[in-house]
């Protein structure tokens, strides 16, 4: 099972996320030790963790703050031999075209789309992936189960990343639930993001069969905070 590392974006700075609260998000300073700079953290992380894939979340695009596009083309070229997962908000296929569009003029290749249920419409999914690798993130939000049912009636075969928005923050995950969604999608196609607190807990979940965990507060508890 593959540990992806989170970084959420916040105008131009690596925030905190805890429960979903994004207007409670704080750039990322542990211990006095500012890591709000992106490049700055993963250059701190990969000296102590082995990791391929980091996922992006531009928190600004999420909620229609504006964009940190020009800070992910610099992130992106600073660490080519990593894939990066980026949500930015996507709603429509246009959206995702000129996302791409704009990286494919800046020579980037290194990414995959991550399309998250929060601010896709209800729209044909097929079309999505028509000319590109895409994953969704379905996010528990209250609309998750219309969701799941869209991606089977639709019988979309990407990989699933099921985000718990409220536990966001090491509050926990709860076996019982994840195995239950589970039982609807093949597992190596399958990630879990959101409340992963412990290394028991990422034990418990590759015991499952999940393809990976998407953390960051363990990584940030764990690697960070010392010289």
């Amino acid at each position: 099972m593959e540990l992806i590392f989170a970084i959420d974006l916040r105008k131009g700075l690596v925030v905190k996320a805890y429960a979903g609260l994004r207007l409670n998000y704080k750039p990322l300073i542990i211990n006095s030790i500012d890591y709000s700079d992106p490049i700055r953290l993963l250059n701190t992380i990969l000296k102590r963790v082995d990791l391929n894939t980091i996922y992006i979340a531009d928190l600004d695009a999420i909620q229609n703050l504006g964009s940190n596009s020009k800070l992910i083309v610099n992130i992106l070229k600073a660490f080519p031999n990593l894939k990066f997962l980026i949500d930015s908000g996507f709603d429509y296929p246009s959206s995702v075209n000129n996302f791409c569009f704009f990286l494919k003029n800046k020579n980037l290749s290194n990414y995959e789309i991550i399309l998250g249920t929060e601010k896709l419409k209800n729209y044909n999914l097929r079309v999505f992936f028509r000319k590109r690798v895409c994953r969704i993130s379905i996010d528990f939000n209250g609309f998750e189960k219309k969701w799941i049912r869209k991606i089977k009636k639709e019988k979309i075969k990407s990989k699933l990343i099921f985000l718990f928005l409220k536990n966001i923050g090491g509050r926990g995950v709860s076996v019982k639930e994840i195995k239950a969604i589970l039982n609807n999608f093949p597992l190596n196609k399958c990630s879990v993001a959101g409340g992963i607190a412990s290394v028991s807990d990422i034990k418990t979940l590759d015991r499952i069969g999940l393809d990976s965990v998407v953390v960051s507060t363990i990584i940030h508890q764990k690697y960070l905070g010392t010289k």
